[in-house]
């Protein structure tokens, strides 16, 4: 069950605030909200302005999106199209009914009912959302390098770092003037040598 509650609170004090945005309900599936039509929303007296329709299905939209996120990802809309059946005035509360017409791997595309109460359709609103992936830490990408491949793979790509690192530890030592810390640095490259060594043998072993 989706915290609608949380839903208002991340939204708090942001745009779909100040629109005046109510989620009713909301779930992977579909998200409904509702909109109380205002003068402030109005681009003529008496006559709601196109952008605050496109704004409210936006939002259902991304949040949508959001919902059916893996952790960590963002989204972010990059196509939206409307088409405008009727009108509405102060005073009338609006209802969005936004669900996924796709949900892939880089988009996710969402179509936005929008009616009065008398149920005429206002508009009807279809946006494309770009997935975007979550940044990965550096242990996470370490990680993510060996989860592939096998044992094998795996060790010739870490003796492969082993060697980095050793050329890279003696780089430092030659530029280092203490004599401590050009020892410590020596050191360290030699029990990377060795330990790259050892990878190449099990690897080699493996090859027979």
């Amino acid at each position: 069950m989706i915290d609608l509650e949380l839903i208002r609170k991340l939204s708090r004090g942001l745009f779909p605030d100040l629109l005046g945005v109510t989620f009713v309900s909301a779930s992977r599936d579909e998200v409904v909200a509702e909109l109380e039509v205002r003068d402030a929303l109005c681009t003529v007296p008496g006559r709601v302005h196109g952008g605050a329709i496109m704004a409210f299905a936006d939002t259902l939209g991304a949040v949508g999106t959001a919902l059916n996120l893996d952790a960590g990802a963002g989204t972010t809309t990059i196509e939206s199209k409307t088409n405008f059946f009727s009108s509405a005035s102060p005073g009338m509360s609006l209802r969005g009914h936004s669900i996924p017409l796709h949900r892939g791997r880089s988009t996710m595309v969402w179509q936005t009912r929008i009616t009065r109460p008398d149920e005429k359709l206002v508009a009807l609103v279809t946006q494309t959302q770009m997935v975007l992936a979550a940044s990965q830490s550096p242990v996470e990408q370490m990680a993510a390098l060996f989860a592939r491949g096998d044992t094998p793979d795996q060790q010739t790509l870490l003796a492969t770092l082993e060697r980095s690192g050793g050329a890279l530890y003696r780089e430092w030592a030659e530029a280092e003037s203490d004599p401590e810390a050009r020892a410590a640095l020596l050191a360290a490259a030699a029990r990377e040598d060795e330990n790259a060594e050892l990878l190449e043998s099990l690897v080699s072993r493996a090859k027979k």
